[in-house]
């Protein structure tokens, strides 16, 4: 038997299950300890402070001996049933995120014709996405579905929108802050309903009084989230921040470091990522693996570093030559991949010490070891 990890939410916890990883409050103060069993009063205090899952241990037993016959039949019937779940799972998902570009379609076309609040129905689109990603973040992390959205401004506006949620839930964000990262992040671009057309569908280079109208739509997208839909500041802010950068060369207003909004940061990963692999008027797409390469570059002066450092982990393309730390506590290098999961050589034990002897992991063969942390600060 093996102890595995694995992400339950807060609202399914039962009593005996044992946490896998400790809960902070939001000074850092360590409330529960990892190996911490569950019973009905723990549960109920981490239910208060509104976390949306937790990680908890799994126990994963060998597989028993038995004979041909029965392994073929129980995995041909095993398989069938999970082919089905998943069919259904991602009929859900679709159904969720073309809603959702045709809320964000209708409320770019008419937010400012006739002053309509459209808050209400944002908050039910959010709500779902969220429930869709706890529901299998596997199936919404699949990026080739994340692409059946014809209109490219739609398709980026939730694709952000699902990506930014993603990260927060795994920064374990509460409900109510997750709520309001994915409002801001699924209209991060409504200010460009007042920018000229010919300038956002222009397929060649842009001259600098277009591109310093472009830059104007930041500061759009904040007044109509503030004072049209009557956002908070945490929420408004994205749209006027997701173009800021570490350095202070981004803007509106050359903020930098630790003056940008966190949701704003986790935005311009979210919305950089999903810009450079979709195909643009003015832009080919990217693959998946140089975009990662490109956030890794552009860390500490474009990106924060423990979002990109998040965000890679959470999306799992991990570049040849990234330095990688394993479930196991074990670290190494990605010298390849099989079937988009990293082969790793293991170069440290969980204590930091050389290994002797080097040896590789497929974590495609072995599914119950990931990625829990990269290193982007030695890449390849």
């Amino acid at each position: 038997m093996r102890i595995s990890k694995r992400t339950v939410a807060s609202k399914k916890l039962r009593d005996g299950m044992v946490l896998a990883e400790p809960i902070y409050d939001i000074d850092g103060k360590m409330l529960f300890s990892e190996g911490l069993r569950l019973n009905a009063k723990r549960i109920e205090r981490i239910l208060r402070l509104e976390l949306m899952s937790v990680m908890v241990e799994e126990s994963v037993y060998d597989e028993p001996i038995v004979n041909d016959d029965m392994v073929f039949e129980t995995h041909s019937v095993k398989s069938i049933i999970e082919e089905k779940q998943a069919i259904r799972k991602q009929q859900l998902l679709n159904e969720t995120r073309n809603e959702a570009a045709v809320m964000v379609e209708d409320l770019f076309t008419h937010v400012l014709e006739d002053g309509s609040v459209k808050t209400e129905k944002i908050k039910r689109i959010v709500e779902r996405l969220i429930e869709a990603i706890l529901y299998d973040d596997q199936v919404v992390l699949n990026l080739s579905n994340l692409s059946t959205i014809d209109d490219y401004l739609l398709s980026h506006s939730v694709n952000v929108c699902i990506f930014s949620l993603v990260v927060g839930i795994y920064l374990g964000f509460s409900q109510p802050r997750l709520m309001k990262l994915g409002t801001g992040a699924l209209i991060h671009d409504i200010g460009k309903i007042l920018v000229s057309q010919n300038i956002l569908t222009k397929p060649g280079p842009l001259t600098d009084d277009e591109f310093e109208e472009i830059k104007q739509h930041t500061i759009y997208g904040h007044k109509i989230l503030r004072d049209t839909l009557k956002y908070g500041d945490e929420s408004a802010a994205i749209p006027l921040y997701h173009h800021e950068r570490i350095d202070g060369l981004g803007y509106p207003e050359q903020k930098k470091g630790h003056e940008i909004p966190l949701f704003a940061k986790i935005v311009c990963v979210a919305d950089v990522f999903d810009a450079m692999t979709t195909d643009k008027v003015y832009s080919d797409k990217v693959t998946y693996y140089q975009a990662i390469n490109y956030l890794i570059k552009q860390v500490n002066t474009q990106f924060d570093e423990d979002i990109v450092k998040k965000f890679i982990t959470i999306i799992g393309f991990y570049p040849i030559g990234l330095p990688v730390k394993l479930s196991t506590g074990d670290i190494g290098q990605v010298i390849s991949t099989n079937k988009k999961k990293p082969v790793v050589k293991v170069l440290l034990d969980a204590n930091g010490n050389r290994l002797n002897n080097y040896y590789e992991i497929d974590l495609y063969k072995n599914p119950s070891i990931s990625v829990i942390d990269v290193d982007v600060q030695k890449p390849a």
